[in-house]
């Protein structure tokens, strides 16, 4: 899915910082680091341009002008001219789902890995927040699911902090059965819908 503010917001990184080196600004729409293309509408009173492909550019050189005509910026050229603005946005969230056996804290084998793997982003980037989520499947009563997702998600924060995760850094919610991966009536066992979701920022 498009990511519009996204793409608006790394547009206007461009745009600010060539402002204090060039007479004439110039705005880029690039890919964020996951992928993502959004769009950008660069306005001055003379007239607007869309940015909607990675690599288009426009320059501006003043309010009264309209921008130029739309262009692609060579990838060298971005590369270059940008490189500290964009090794100044931060890294995208990191997300790991760990699935449990039904009505049980109990994860599976696969995901027990995926605790390895949460420990070694965490000690490879600057982690400023790590949010657990708890979530069941549609069986159960809602009282019992709302307990047993909360009780997944404490599992996982409890094997972070006996790796050495600074406790400041979590935060901890239950979903119970709202929010599933894989929606369903109520009532159905959906294995993927048993997990604890880990975004790592």
């Amino acid at each position: 899915m498009n990511n519009p503010i996204s793409g608006m917001l790394t547009a206007i990184l461009m745009i600010l910082f060539l402002s204090s080196c060039l007479p004439q600004h110039s705005v880029i729409l690039v890919t964020d680091p996951d992928g993502r293309i959004g769009k950008a509408e660069v306005i001055t009173a003379g007239g607007k341009q869309l940015l909607e492909k990675p690599g288009d550019m426009t320059r501006v050189s003043g309010s009264p002008a309209s921008p130029s005509s739309v262009m692609t910026a060579p990838p060298d050229y971005i590369a270059v001219t940008f490189a500290e603005a964009m090794a100044a946005q931060p890294l995208p969230p990191k997300k790991f789902i760990l699935f449990f056996a039904t009505g049980t804290t109990t994860m599976s084998t696969e995901s027990h890995a995926a605790i390895t793997a949460i420990l070694t982003v965490c000690k490879k980037r600057g982690v400023t927040s790590i949010r657990i989520s708890g979530h069941t499947d549609a069986t159960g009563t809602d009282q019992f699911n709302e307990k047993l997702a909360r009780e997944r998600a404490l599992l996982i924060r409890d094997l972070l902090l006996q790796n050495g995760i600074n406790p400041d850094l979590i935060t901890v919610s239950s979903h119970g059965k709202g929010n599933p991966l894989v929606p369903t009536p109520d009532g159905v066992a959906e294995p993927r819908n048993r997990r604890v979701e880990v975004i790592v920022q």
